[in-house]
C-alpha cells in the first residue's frame, strides 16, 4: 500500500538546504520575469502579447543607435530617477509562504518545459565545412552590402521569436510535405556540400499507439563501506567513536548499507495550466543497475565498476562494548602527541573530516585492490591498494546506478501542490541508519562490570585488557 502526502511548508524547510530556500525566494522575481519572457517567445500567452514582443524586438534593432546617440543622457537619468523613487518607496519583504514557494518551483518547470532541446547535428567533415563556408562567403557579402546589420539581426530574432507560434509550426508542416520543396532541398545541399544523395530508404512512421518519450535523468549513488583492523577479529566495521561511520557518502553522513538502501520516494507534481486544466508531472525512480557494484582502480589503470557479494550487516554494539570503545578512543586521544583538552576535541575533529572531504574531491581516484578497498594509516591517512604493517583502516566505494523518469499528463481540475508516494516497507526495506553520535572520555569506573552478564565478545575482553594495563 502507498500514501499520498501533500507536504506543507515546514517538510519543504525540513528537507530543502536553507542555500537553496533563500535563492529560491531571493531570484523569485527574476525566475518570474524569466518565465514570463519564455511563455511570449513561445506562444503559450495570448497572441497579442507575443506580437507586442515581436514588434519590441524591431523596435530595440532599428532604433537602438539614434536611441544611443542622440537620448542616451536622458534615458539614464530617467533610469536613475526611477531607482532612486523605488528606493524610497521599498515596502518590507513580504512573508514567505506555501503559495511563494509553490509559485517559484512552477514558474522553474514552466521554464525547463520550454528550453528547446539541442538539436542533433550531423558527424560532418572538416572538408566538407570549409567548402561550404567558401561557396557561401560571396553571396554574404554582396547580400549585407545593400542589406544592414541592423535589418539582418531584426529578420534573425524574427525567425527565432516566431518559430514556435502555431501558424510557423503549420507553416513548416507543409513545406516537409511538400515533395518538391524536399527534392530541392537535398539536391541544394548535396550541390553545396559535394556529398551525394542518401539513398531511398524505408522509414517507420509512428503510430498513435507508439509511446510518447519521457524526460530521465541518471543518478549514480555511492556508499562508503568503512572499516578498522583489531588484533584478533581481523577487519571489522567496529569503528572508533568520533570517527567516520561504517556506512556513510562522499560527505561522511551516515546512510544505510546496500542491501537495506532505497531510493527517493515518487513524487507526484499537479501544475496549472492556461487552458483551466492541470498538468500532472509524475517522477517515478527505478533502478538501472541490477546490482550494487564496488569501484576498483589497479595500479596505473583506470577506474571501472565490479560486482561483488553484499557485504553482511554486523549487528550494533550492545552498550558495554559501545562505552569500551568510548574509552579506547579517548586513551587514543590522550596518548596522541599534540592532543588538546576535552573541549577543543570535537571542533578539531570536524575540521579533519573537513579536510579529508576536501582532499578526497580535489585528489585523483586512489588506486585499490581486486576488491576495491583503500587502506590506511589509523588516521585514514597514507592511502594505498595493499593492507600489511601499518594499515589499520580501509574503505571502498559500493555504486549502483538509479534513473528518475518523468512523465507528463493533463488531469481534470483541482488544487496545484506536491504529492509524495512514500515506498511501502513490504516491497523495499525501511533505510536503518545507525547514528555514531560524538562522545567524551570516559573512565574506568564508567565502564559496567560483567557479574552476572553473558561472556564478552573477544573485542570487549581485548579492550578491557588494554584500559586495565594502561591505567596501571
Amino acid at each position: 500500500m502507498s500514501e499520498t502526502a501533500l507536504p506543507v511548508l515546514a517538510d519543504f524547510l525540513s528537507n530543502v538546504p536553507p542555500q537553496l530556500t533563500a535563492a529560491l525566494v531571493h531570484l523569485a522575481p527574476m525566475i518570474s520575469f524569466v518565465a514570463c519572457v519564455a511563455q511570449l517567445a513561445s506562444w503559450r500567452s495570448s497572441w497579442y502579447d507575443s506580437c507586442i514582443l515581436l514588434a519590441s524586438w524591431w523596435a530595440i534593432c532599428i532604433l537602438a543607435v539614434p536611441i544611443l546617440r542622440y537620448l542616451f543622457p536622458a534615458a539614464l537619468l530617467i533610469a536613475l530617477t526611477y531607482a532612486r523613487y523605488k528606493s524610497r518607496n521599498r515596502t518590507v519583504r513580504p512573508l514567505i509562504t506555501e503559495n511563494t514557494l509553490q509559485l517559484s518551483i512552477t514558474q522553474l518547470s514552466v521554464i525547463q518545459s520550454l528550453l528547446p532541446s539541442p538539436p542533433s547535428l550531423p558527424e560532418t567533415p572538416t572538408s566538407v565545412l570549409l567548402r561550404v563556408a567558401i561557396i557561401l562567403y560571396p553571396p554574404y557579402l554582396f547580400f549585407t552590402r545593400y542589406v544592414s546589420l541592423r535589418v539582418i539581426t531584426a529578420v534573425l530574432g524574427t525567425v527565432f521569436l516566431t518559430w514556435r507560434a502555431p501558424w510557423a509550426i503549420i507553416l513548416r508542416a507543409n513545406i516537409r510535405r511538400s515533395a518538391w520543396c524536399r527534392w530541392a532541398g537535398y539536391h541544394t545541399m548535396a550541390r553545396i556540400t559535394g556529398q551525394p544523395l542518401p539513398p531511398r530508404a524505408l522509414s517507420l512512421q509512428p503510430t498513435s499507439t507508439t509511446p510518447k518519450p519521457v524526460n530521465s535523468l541518471r543518478f549514480l549513488f555511492t556508499i562508503y563501506e568503512n572499516q578498522r583492523w583489531w588484533m584478533g577479529l581481523d577487519w571489522t566495521a567496529a569503528l572508533l567513536p568520533g570517527e567516520r561511520p561504517s556506512w556513510c557518502s562522499i560527505s561522511q553522513h551516515p546512510v544505510s548499507p546496500p542491501n537495506a538502501f532505497t531510493l527517493p520516494d515518487n513524487t507526484t507534481v499537479y501544475l496549472p495550466d492556461k487552458e483551466g486544466h492541470r498538468l500532472k508531472r509524475t517522477a517515478v525512480w527505478s533502478w538501472e543497475d541490477p546490482e550494487w557494484r564496488v569501484l576498483v582502480r589497479k595500479e596505473g589503470g583506470s577506474l571501472s565498476r565490479v560486482e561483488r557479494p553484499l557485504p553482511i550487516v554486523e549487528k550494533e554494539p550492545s552498550t558495554n562494548g559501545s562505552r569500551l570503545l568510548k574509552a579506547a578512543a579517548g586513551r587514543l586521544r590522550d596518548s596522541a602527541p599534540g592532543a588538546n583538552d576535552k573541549n577543543t576535541q570535537p571542533s578539531q575533529n570536524s575540521e579533519q573530516h573537513e579536510g579529508e572531504e576536501q582532499s578526497e574531491t580535489t585528489e585523483e581516484e586512489p588506486a585499490t585492490d581486486t576488491d576495491g578497498w583503500v587502506y590506511g594509516d589509523n588516521k585514514w591517512e597514507a592511502q594505498s591498494s595493499r593492507g600489511g604493517m601499518g594499515k589499520y583502516t580501509r574503505y571502498r566505494r559500493w555504486t549502483r546506478v538509479a534513473v528518475v523518469a518523468e512523465t507528463v499528463e493533463v488531469v481534470d481540475d483541482g488544487e496545484a501542490g506536491i504529492q509524495r508516494t512514500v515506498r511501502s516497507s513490504i516491497d523495499e526495506p525501511a533505510p536503518a541508519v545507525a547514528l555514531v553520535q560524538p562522545t567524551s572520555e570516559l573512565s574506568k569506573s564508567d565502564i559496567p562490570s560483567t557479574d552476572g552478564s553473558p561472556p564478552d565478545s573477544p573485542l570487549r575482553q581485548r579492550l578491557r585488557k588494554a584500559l586495565t594495563k594502561g591505567s596501571t
